[in-house]
């Protein structure tokens, strides 16, 4: 298999991150990193949080970078340090995004423990449900390379449309 860059998906909660995440990871046969894990290994402080993206970078740098699959939310202004560190050929974004109900439907369908009941995004959101509806102006400015609208596609068709993108970005 070729070498691809950084797989950077973001989206809101409910948009299909982690089932893309997934369906290419399996396809390309590459790790998928979580920040979520990541920030269940520390506490919910500010130190917490630095200690989280700290590791995360770090076993990213073991991948030299390349050859995996990192999801976020893309909101996060450790994740615009990827892109301003890295040109244009180490890492392709991935944007997932969706109509605002549809993204409350899909935390409706989650089980209570997934729907962010310990989420550890931040104090200012107390579920993934109130971080969507505030932060849902704000993610439409985020920018990516690639752009999938996951509102009417099945997850077959996100990850068909993200697979048929990134053969451009294969090296």
């Amino acid at each position: 298999m070729a070498s691809i860059p950084i797989v950077h998906i973001i989206g809101l909660p409910g948009a299909g991150k982690t089932t893309l995440g997934k369906k290419l990871s399996s396809f390309y046969r590459l790790p998928v990193y979580y920040i979520g894990a990541y920030r269940s290994r520390f506490p919910a402080t500010i130190e917490g949080e630095a200690n989280a993206w700290v590791t995360l970078f770090r076993d990213l740098s073991r991948r030299k970078w390349a050859n995996c699959i990192l999801e976020t939310t893309g909101l996060n202004c450790r994740e615009r340090f990827l892109r301003d560190a890295f040109p244009f050929s180490k890492i392709v974004t991935i944007k997932l995004t969706a109509q605002k109900k549809f993204l409350y439907e899909r935390l409706g369908k989650k089980k209570k423990s997934e729907q962010g009941g310990d989420w550890l995004f931040g104090d200012k959101y107390r579920d993934k449900y109130e971080f969507v509806r505030k932060m849902f102006k704000y993610f439409k400015d985020v920018p990516s390379e690639i752009e999938i609208d996951t509102t009417k596609l099945t997850p077959q068709e996100v990850f068909e449309k993200a697979k048929g993108e990134l053969v451009f970005w294969e090296l």
